[in-house]
């Protein structure tokens, strides 16, 4: 019987993919553009306002200017962290490369909606998780979607386990997004 329930439990929070529209025009592309977005998106059941709201004060309440220093990491990771994870397992599992310049002819548009950053304290923990929408466009026409793929619950830990801070358990969760995503765009392009 507990068995049966970790099972459903398990499968209730596998990662999701769904994907719609047409992902042919990367067929003969090597190079596309990519910009990550964060609109409207919540951490666990808050805006992100909210969240960074209560966690800055929470911990500027415990040490003046240590919530600032999050809210200045947090941002920084959202930037310069987080990409870098999706893009390197998005071009090696479909070989497209990413450029952040914005000269291709190609955008792939990659928004978090939902982010769940996780905990570790050594004998609890949660992983952390994201949900992005990743949306295929034409650089000169951003709001005409060619193809969506939506990736939700896509899971993030460290094997090793010693993943106490959330840029480490995050990083993973956008490192398997890309991989997921990557592999979408391979499988529509064979």
């Amino acid at each position: 019987m507990l068995l049966s329930f970790l099972a459903c439990f398990n499968l209730a929070n596998a990662i999701k993919i769904h994907s719609v529209g047409d992902l042919s025009a990367l067929k003969s592309e090597k190079n596309i553009n990519i910009k990550f977005t964060y609109e409207d998106m919540n951490v666990g059941s808050m805006s992100e306002s909210a969240y960074l709201e209560k966690k800055v004060s929470e911990y500027n309440e415990k040490k003046a200017g240590r919530g600032d220093e999050f809210a200045k990491t947090w941002e920084k990771n959202k930037q310069d962290v987080y990409p870098i994870s999706f893009i390197e397992l998005f071009e090696k599992n479909c070989g497209v490369k990413c450029n952040t310049l914005g000269s291709e002819q190609y955008t792939l548009i990659v928004n978090t909606f939902f982010f769940e950053p996780g905990f570790n304290i050594g004998v609890v923990r949660k992983n952390a998780e994201i949900s992005v929408v990743c949306k295929l466009v034409k650089t000169d026409e951003p709001d005409k979607v060619l193809a969506e793929i939506t990736i939700t619950n896509s899971p993030g830990r460290t094997v090793s386990g010693y993943d106490f801070d959330v840029a480490s358990r995050v990083n993973e969760a956008y490192a398997k997004a890309g991989k997921e995503c990557g592999k979408v765009v391979k499988k529509a392009n064979k």
